[in-house]
């Protein structure tokens, strides 16, 4: 193919960027070419995620400098009251850089008699304050970087997080952080259909992006998912019930119920009515002297708890442990959306999805990981990671 002339490095990179824009058009249609020969729907969707290294260098992060900019901005606030500047300044928080900018400009048309010390301690003021500025820029351009949504960045790869993998060769504790991203996967039949790279730490919040990516790639939800714990959350049930997708998700608690080792104390039976550990009914009832901890809560009370032979464990966290009733403060709409998670994954076709995304997801992660050593990103920056790396 190539007339006995060996490929330069070059050739292959500007083949590599010149496929970064089509990736997200070659890799789904591949894909449907293989269900289509395969006769094989992709209805069902597994899904897990990964936290893969960054190609970044070693102890080279930084982290969100939140709390050391709200010190600076009260030594600034300090400064700024002995020069009887403190006007306009917020109560609290972070003052922005471009107010002690303009608090400079006004420090330089106030006199020495002003302030106690005179024009030496008014000179060394206008100092202090120039060096908290270019501080003050130091920090924003920190948290600018890191964004909303995470606390660190390595300098080597502004994309890259710093987290916590499982395979810790710095010193084998776990305990030191690597950079990192985190890498969800979308298996049906035990084919990748879709992927989705991001900064998140935690799975929880990842699973709308990663099928919303599926959805933009074929055109429509899947009919049914399965996923473990770690996804198990209101915002995610409640995302799988507005797009219409049978969600065979556990929740955090799963794992004690279905052992029995933690048991749940009530079940959810309508909006007025649950059903304790001991078989008592529970009815919906309206407290005076209570707050909700929760929004759009409500709570339901319990009575004749003596007697019952689950009352030490249902009462074991309260700091009360004595009384005739127990109350429970729930909310409906996501005991509801737990209970039918609930009766989804105790159906006979939720225990053969249970067991089989153990061999479809993990698998695939282990012919990445294991057969293809594939354990760490080649590439730095999140586009390219996540057009490319996984495609390949």
């Amino acid at each position: 193919m190539t007339g006995q002339v060996n490929p330069s490095a070059s050739s292959f990179s500007r083949f590599i960027t010149s496929l970064i824009p089509k990736i997200s058009t070659i890799f789904p249609e591949i894909m449907k070419a293989i269900f289509r020969s395969c006769s094989v729907p992709m209805n069902t969707l597994f899904l897990d995620g990964s936290k893969f290294e960054a190609n970044a260098n070693k102890y080279k992060f930084v982290w969100k400098p939140t709390t050391l900019h709200i010190r600076l901005s009260e030594k600034v606030a300090n400064l700024l009251g002995l020069m009887h500047l403190e006007s306009d300044l917020p109560s609290g928080g972070i003052i922005p850089s471009k107010l002690i900018m303009r608090k400079i400009d006004e420090a330089e048309k106030i006199t020495p008699d002003t302030v106690a010390g005179g024009e030496k301690a008014l000179k060394e003021m206008r100092g202090q304050l120039s060096q908290y500025l270019m501080k003050s820029l130091e920090y924003e351009e920190k948290e600018t970087i890191c964004g909303e949504n995470r606390n660190s960045y390595y300098k080597t790869d502004h994309d890259a997080t710093a987290m916590c993998l499982k395979d810790d060769y710095y010193s084998g504790l776990g305990s030191n952080m690597h950079a990192a991203y985190n890498t969800q996967i979308l298996v049906s039949n035990g084919f990748i259909v879709s992927y989705y790279v991001s900064q998140d730490r935690s799975d929880t919040r990842t699973l709308a992006n990663a099928i919303e990516q599926f959805h933009k790639w074929y055109g429509r939800y899947p009919e049914k998912l399965c996923a473990d714990a770690g996804y198990g959350s209101f915002s995610n049930y409640e995302y799988c019930e507005q797009k219409g997708i049978q969600a065979f998700i556990k929740y955090p608690s799963w794992n004690g119920e279905r052992t029995g080792r933690n048991p749940a104390l009530y079940e959810y039976v309508d909006e007025k009515t649950i059903t304790c550990l001991g078989f008592r009914k529970g009815v919906r009832v309206k407290l005076a002297d209570r707050k909700h901890s929760w929004p759009n809560s409500s709570f339901f009370r319990v009575n004749d708890c003596e007697g019952c032979a689950f009352e030490p464990y249902c009462k074991r966290l309260l700091k009360i442990k004595t009384g005739k009733s127990r109350i429970f403060e729930i909310q409906p709409h996501h005991a509801q959306l737990k209970q039918q998670a609930r009766d989804l994954l105790l159906s006979p076709e939720g225990i053969e999805l249970r067991v089989n995304r153990s061999c479809q997801v993990e698998g695939a992660f282990g012919v990445l990981k294991q057969n293809m050593q594939y354990t760490r990103f080649r590439r730095r920056t999140l586009v390219k990671n996540s057009k490319i790396t996984l495609s390949n």
